[in-house]
């Protein structure tokens, strides 16, 4: 447990500096240097190859991670499956490719009319798709061997840095931007060869050709758990892709840039969910193993109240902000028809915290596979929300269509749990958090602001605090949370 936990820690710091490194490419670095166009051609190219990799991959990472501690009792057993999974993951590859040509043109001409560009780059989009397969493979692999540090750091700090860096190359006309996307592909690559060699050097890697030693009764288990596994990896990347891809064909790349930006700035309200999930989820595995469900259903609610209460003061701490980020941004005024897009993401975030940790306790239960049912369930919703809702309202309605699915999601997963295990999130505390978010936003509403937009939001988020803090001490809507602030409260007393 302990090299868990040091694993977890380490991982953990790397992704909020992740965050950090991705908050000042995305608001800062690329806005300066790449034009809306190039800024949304960029980002539509990463998100189809992610999109397509699912497909190309068809479930072998996650099922990398479920058998191979069946291998892992002798090299030349970790060597025969690792090695079997790598030739299936080239054939599974190899057909993908071949069966895309008898669609590859239907899915193109979408972006025709409106974002031909990405049409031009259908075999860079391939190539990074294959690298993609591999990654999460290789990265299946690292987390079986219990090191997530590795792959995190390639994942958020190495793919980040390395964009911001060939942005800045691109700026000062040292490559182009055709070279510019090139690269980016090749630093995705340069990735994946950095992850093997230190595997290889670790010697945690071994091969084994003998994969036909396999049992026929094994490889037709995993081969059913692959393609099961696929359909919830689609549908998983369907929902966090599809409506900058959408975005794209109806309305064109540079729109899409102002969509990628607004975006970012919404789910940023999200990351303390990341957290509490990451924490709850062992939790609650351990707790449906033993049979504790009281202890779920505390953990349910718990997750919900205090998830609500920290979205609630970062997307007050975001939305009262939001000019002052468009005017400290380069090109602010080019990227601010975002705004209202970042709110309604933001708002459909906040709706995701509230409901808790559903997934996690649909995971862990025995009716872990309806988990994949609702993921599809939600990609449809995705797709058919955007479809009917972008060409009405534009980026406005790629975000509506966001908020509906979300929320509809989570009502069907709150449903089903109160119908399979009779409980339910929510609580008077719930009404408490929410006129603490509302009541919050009002009175920062009237408050008199610095025309200097970094002096404003220094002084627009102390003041957030301070009004939230009170609040909080006067509703106390979480005994977790007031724990945390009653010495600090208890200071001020003495």
């Amino acid at each position: 447990m302990g090299i868990i936990i040091k694993q977890s820690a380490y991982a953990s710091v790397i992704n909020y500096i992740g965050v950090a490194i991705g908050a000042f490419t995305t608001m800062i670095v690329f806005p300066k240097f790449l034009t809306q166009e190039e800024l949304g051609l960029f980002r539509a190219v990463i998100s189809m190859a992610i999109i397509l990799s699912p497909f190309a991959q068809l479930g072998l990472p996650r099922s990398t991670l479920r058998y191979f501690p069946r291998f892992n009792t002798s090299p030349k057993a970790a060597g025969r499956f690792f090695t079997f999974v790598l030739i299936l993951g080239f054939f599974t590859i190899l057909l993908f490719i071949l069966l895309f040509q008898l669609v590859d043109d239907w899915v193109f001409s979408f972006f025709q009319k409106n974002a031909s560009d990405l049409v031009h780059q259908y075999w860079l989009i391939i190539s990074l798709a294959v690298i993609l397969v591999y990654i999460s493979i290789i990265e299946a692999y690292y987390k079986a061997q219990l090191n997530v540090i590795i792959p995190t750091f390639m994942r958020e700090i190495f793919l980040k840095a390395s964009s911001g860096i060939l942005a800045l190359l691109y700026f000062f006309d040292i490559i182009s931007f055709e070279w510019f996307l090139k690269y980016i592909v090749i630093s995705y690559a340069v990735s994946l060869v950095v992850l093997v060699v230190i595997l290889l050097l670790k010697k945690q890697l071994h091969f084994n050709f003998s994969i036909f030693q396999l049992k026929k009764p094994f490889v037709k288990e995993m081969l059913k758990y692959m393609v099961f596994i696929m359909a919830g990896a689609v549908g998983s990347v369907i929902v966090f892709q599809i409506d900058q891809l959408m975005v794209t064909g109806f309305m064109g790349t540079s729109y899409n840039a102002i969509y990628v930006i607004a975006f970012f700035m919404g789910t940023v309200i999200e990351i303390p969910r990341r957290s509490i999930s990451q924490m709850s989820d062992a939790i609650i595995a351990n707790a449906f193993e033993n049979e504790r469900i009281d202890e779920v259903k505390k953990i349910y609610k718990q997750s919900s109240i205090n998830q609500l209460i920290l979205g609630g003061f970062v997307f007050i701490l975001v939305v009262i902000n939001l000019d002052n980020i468009y005017a400290i941004m380069p090109k602010g005024d080019d990227y601010i028809d975002g705004k209202l897009v970042a709110v309604v993401i933001g708002i459909s975030k906040l709706i995701l915290m509230a409901f808790g940790v559903n997934s996690e306790i649909i995971i862990s239960s025995k009716y872990y596979k309806s988990n994949i049912y609702f993921v599809l369930i939600l990609a449809a919703l995705t797709v058919l929300f955007n479809a009917i809702l972008i060409p009405e309202f534009g980026l406005i309605g790629a975000a509506l269509a966001t908020l509906f699915s979300i929320f509809l999601y989570n009502l069907m997963k709150m449903i089903f749990i109160y119908h399979k295990l009779h409980f339910q999130p929510f609580s008077i505390h719930t009404v408490s958090a929410i006129a603490i978010t509302v009541i919050s936003f009002v009175i920062l509403n009237y408050i008199p602001q610095f025309e200097d937009g970094i002096l404003n939001a220094i002084y627009l988020s102390v003041i957030a605090s301070i009004i939230f803090g009170l609040l909080m001490l006067i509703f106390k809507p979480s005994k977790e949370i007031d724990t945390i602030i009653k010495p600090i409260k208890d200071k001020f007393k003495s």
